[in-house]
C-alpha cells in the first residue's frame, strides 16, 4: 500500500503558456527551461504491472491560466483499492509552485492535503481521515529547491546532455518531507507505446527512499512529453496511451 501512495503521487505532466507567454526565460535547477515545449493538452496514461496487465489509469489536463501553469490529474487502480484527485498552480512569475491540493483514498483512508507556498513559507492543512479525523496544520519554512509535482511538471522542460546529474531537495505533499534526489541523463532510446513511437531522452531519477526512484522516458519532439515511466520497487510500468490538446 505504500508504494501505491508513492505510484498515485506521481506528478508526470507536460504543461505549457499560451503563444504570448512562451518566450519566458527562466532557469530552473540550474538549467534554462525551455517554455517552447510545452502545451496544454491532456495525457491519459496506463499503469502495467510485470507481467503486462493493466492495473490503473491517469488522466492529466495541464492549462495556462492566468499567468500561471496549472495542472489537473485524475488516478485510480482498477480495483477500486486507490483513487485521488489532485490540482498543482505553478506561479511563472515567481517560478514557484504556489498551490497544491490532494484527496486521495485507499481503502477506508483519505488524505487531504492543502497548501500555498511562499519563497518557501509552506502554510496549508493536512488531512488523515480514518475513524476520526485527524488535522495537522502546516505553517513552516521548508529547505527544498522543488516540490515534487514541480519536478514532474517541468522535467521535460529541460535539454540533457551525456553526463548531467542535477541534484535537489525536493518537498513531497502527502509526507510533507524532503528527499534528497538527483536527476541523471543515462541514454538516447526509442520507445513505443499505445500513443506511437517516439525517440526519447532516459533519465533515471535517484532518490534517498523518501520517495521512489523512476527510470523516465521524455519524448525529444516538440512539444516534449513524458511518454514512460518506470518504478522498479513496485514492478510497475505507466504508458502514455493518449494526448489531446486543451
Amino acid at each position: 500500500m505504500k508504494n501505491y501512495l508513492f505510484i498515485i503521487t506521481l506528478l508526470f505532466i507536460a504543461c505549457s503558456p499560451s503563444e504570448k507567454n512562451s518566450a519566458v526565460q527562466k532557469e530552473w535547477l540550474g538549467k534554462k527551461v525551455d517554455f517552447q515545449s510545452i502545451q496544454p493538452v491532456v495525457n491519459t496514461y496506463h499503469m502495467l504491472d510485470k507481467t503486462g496487465t493493466k492495473v490503473g489509469s491517469m488522466i492529466f489536463g495541464t492549462y495556462f491560466e492566468n499567468g500561471k501553469l496549472v495542472s489537473r490529474d485524475t488516478s485510480s487502480f482498477d480495483d477500486g483499492s486507490v483513487y485521488e484527485e489532485a490540482e498543482f498552480v505553478f506561479d511563472t512569475g515567481r517560478f514557484e509552485l504556489e498551490d497544491v491540493s490532494i484527496a486521495m483514498q485507499i481503502n477506508t483512508t483519505k488524505l487531504n492535503v492543502d497548501f500555498n507556498a511562499t519563497d518557501k513559507q509552506v502554510r496549508g492543512l493536512y488531512r488523515i481521515t480514518r475513524d476520526t479525523i485527524n488535522d495537522y496544520p502546516v505553517d513552516s519554512l521548508y529547505q527544498y529547491d522543488v516540490v515534487r509535482s514541480e519536478l514532474y511538471m517541468l522535467m521535460q522542460t529541460l535539454d540533457y546532455t551525456a553526463g548531467d546529474t542535477i541534484d535537489m531537495k525536493v518537498l513531497i505533499p502527502t509526507s510533507m518531507t524532503v528527499s534528497d534526489a538527483s536527476l541523471h541523463y543515462l541514454q538516447d532510446e526509442t520507445v513505443t507505446t499505445p500513443a506511437g513511437t517516439f525517440d526519447c531522452t532516459v533519465v533515471h531519477l535517484m532518490t534517498d527512499g523518501k520517495m521512489p526512484q523512476n527510470r523516465i522516458w521524455i519524448a525529444k519532439e516538440k512539444p516534449a512529453k513524458i511518454v514512460k515511466f518506470n518504478v522498479p520497487a513496485s514492478a510497475l510500468s505507466i504508458e502514455l496511451v493518449s494526448s489531446k490538446s486543451n
